[in-house]
């Protein structure tokens, strides 16, 4: 099994902190000084709570992506919890795009489920898992590296060749050297 964990943007990370709390501190500053005081203070916690739904969102969660030879493996961690998110069937795979590839074409216009794993807000370089999932199209999008998605490709493919049955391979095969 193959491990990919994202990169986290450190910038970003401070800035949605620090931005985020001066918006809460003004929210309800301002609720206090307001005429409509209870209307105020209401939407200045709905603020604050959305606030930090966005800070464990994408600063204190982990996000890893695995894959076997038979599955892609998305786990999440906060703290010391650790939650599998999704295991897909590579065999039900359709395809792994880049983003810009899945945004132009038209073969993916009539996906019905999206999910989007990434560790990042706005990510650079995320690719785009597209396969079947109770008859529907359904698509990924995640943030891995280029050895990664080259051993998913290869994984993918010797899934599809074997048609999920177990093979001889304990992992995709590569010509990667790290």
């Amino acid at each position: 099994m193959f491990k990919c964990k994202p990169e986290r943007n450190p910038k970003q990370a401070i800035t949605l902190v620090v931005s985020l709390a001066v918006l809460s501190c003004g929210g309800f500053l301002t609720a206090s000084i307001s005429p409509y005081r209870l209307l105020a203070q209401l939407i200045a916690v709905a603020f604050l709570v959305m606030a930090i739904m966005l800070v464990v969102r994408y600063t204190l969660t982990e996000i890893e992506y695995a894959v076997s030879p038979a599955a892609f493996v998305i786990t999440k961690t906060v703290g010391s919890k650790t939650n599998v998110l999704c295991t897909v069937d590579l065999t039900t795979a359709i395809a792994l795009v880049d983003k810009e590839t899945y945004l132009h074409s038209k073969d993916f216009s009539d996906v019905s489920i999206k999910f989007n794993y990434c560790q990042n807000i706005k990510a650079n370089n995320t690719f785009v898992f597209v396969f079947m999932y109770k008859d529907k199209k359904s698509m990924i999008e995640f943030e891995p590296n280029e050895v990664f998605v080259k051993l998913m490709r290869e994984a993918i493919e010797n899934a599809k060749k074997s048609n999920g049955e177990p093979d001889d391979y304990s992992e995709p095969k590569s010509n990667l050297i790290d």
